[in-house]
């Protein structure tokens, strides 16, 4: 039923509470985990002095480049532990903004089924930072397994 299970991770404790339910899932369909995490560009600092210019480029390079390593690495962790445990992994590491790159991704790897958590925020705070969950449920392609944060330490 399920062949293609994808996983959004973003490198929170909170995000990872869906793979144990998505592994579970992936044992009993022999289903292949796609974990998923979004490296957002690093801001580059918009005043600095001119003659400093070429620095600041490097140096947000090197912070950019520093970001997707991170990225690459905490998706690599998961994988091999999932394969540790025989369920069939692999990883993508994304670019850009989150919900849209988490769609994108469904769409075009043709997955079953979008295991996350969400992290459950409510009124004020859901306004001011949005919910990338409620965001991939209104137009993912497929069906959605939402994991809740209630009652979790980093849940606030």
């Amino acid at each position: 039923m399920y062949k293609k299970i994808l996983v959004p991770l973003d490198g929170s404790a909170l995000s990872e509470l869906a793979l144990p339910h998505a592994e579970a899932l992936a044992r009993h369909f022999e289903s292949e985990l796609i974990l998923t995490r979004v490296c957002q560009p690093v801001a580059m600092p918009v005043e600095f002095y001119p003659a400093m210019a070429g620095v600041a480029y490097d140096y947000h390079l090197d912070l950019q480049t520093q970001v997707e390593k991170e990225v690459q690495h905490y998706l690599s962790d998961w994988q091999k532990k999932l394969q540790w445990s025989k369920v069939k992994c692999r990883y993508i590491a994304l670019e850009g903004f989150v919900p849209e790159a988490i769609l994108n991704t469904a769409e075009t790897e043709g997955v079953d089924l979008i295991v996350m958590s969400t992290h459950g925020r409510s009124g004020l705070s859901r306004w001011v930072y949005g919910s990338v969950a409620a965001k991939v449920l209104q137009a993912a392609p497929c069906p959605i397994f939402l994991v809740r944060a209630k009652n979790h330490p980093e849940h606030a």
